[in-house]
C-alpha cells in the first residue's frame, strides 16, 4: 500500500540523479580501463627487459585465429605451439611470414601473456654465441617459406619421415627451420638429427637444449 503522505521526488529531481549516477558508471569503467592499459603496458615492459638476443619465442594462438596450415598442425600432430620467432634485441624479432617469407618485425603485443607466448633459451650460451645466432638469421631474411614442405611435414611427421614428403627448394625454409638452421651454424644443435629435417616449433618447445625463462 502507497504511503499517501510520502512526497514524489521532482521530475528534474529524479533526471539530474540518473545523470549523475550514469556519469559516475562512465567514469569508473574509464578508470579501471586506464589502469588495465598502464597494468599491461608495466608488465609488457618488465617482460620484455628479461629477454636476450637469440631468445626462442613459440606463440599458441586461440585455435579460431589458427591459419589453415596452422590448424593442421594442431589438430594432426597434436601441436600446442605452432609458430616460433627469434629475439634480435631491442625489440625486435625475425621469423617467417607466407606472404614475404623471413622478415623482422616488433615484438608481439601480448607478448608478456604467458597463454599465448612461451620464450625459451638456450642453456649456457654466452653473448659472443648470442650474436653469431643473430647474425646467422639475420643472412637468411628475404628468403621464401617452403609451403609445400611446411604442409607435406604434416604426413612426413605421422608416418615416421626424417624430411617432409614434398620440397620445392632446398634453400626455402619456414619458422623452426629458419631458428634451427641459425643455432646450428653457431656449433649448437637444438633437436636430433631424427627431426633436423621436419623440426616443428613443438620440437623447439620439447628441445632438452632450452629452458623456460
Amino acid at each position: 500500500m502507497k504511503n499517501p503522505f510520502r512526497r514524489k521526488r521532482p521530475f528534474w529531481l529524479k533526471r539530474i540523479g540518473r545523470r549523475i549516477s550514469a556519469a559516475w558508471s562512465r567514469l569508473r569503467a574509464a578508470v579501471a580501463n586506464a589502469y588495465a592499459l598502464l597494468a599491461g603496458k608495466l608488465k609488457r615492459r618488465v617482460f620484455v627487459a628479461k629477454l636476450r638476443r637469440a631468445d626462442v619465442i613459440l606463440a599458441s594462438p586461440r585455435t579460431l585465429q589458427l591459419s589453415a596450415v596452422n590448424m593442421m598442425y594442431r589438430f594432426f600432430l597434436h601441436a600446442k605451439y605452432v609458430h616460433s620467432m627469434l629475439y634480435l634485441g631491442d625489440g625486435k624479432i625475425i621469423h617467417t611470414t607466407s606472404k614475404k617469407g623471413v622478415q623482422i618485425a616488433s615484438l608481439p603485443r601480448k607478448i608478456h601473456k604467458k597463454g599465448h607466448y612461451k620464450v625459451v633459451r638456450a642453456k649456457h650460451l654466452s653473448a659472443e654465441q648470442r650474436d653469431r645466432v643473430v647474425e646467422e638469421a639475420l643472412k637468411m631474411q628475404g628468403q621464401q617459406i617452403d609451403p609445400a614442405g611446411l604442409i607435406t611435414n604434416i604426413p612426413a611427421r605421422m608416418l615416421g619421415f626424417k624430411k617432409p614428403l614434398i620440397r620445392l627448394e632446398q634453400n626455402r625454409l619456414w619458422c623452426a627451420k629458419l631458428i634451427y638452421k641459425a643455432y646450428s651454424a653457431t656449433g649448437i644443435e637444438l633437436v636430433g638429427p631424427e627431426h633436423a629435417g621436419n623440426i616443428t616449433t613443438e620440437d623447439l618447445n620439447s628441445s632438452r637444449l632450452l629452458k623456460n625463462i
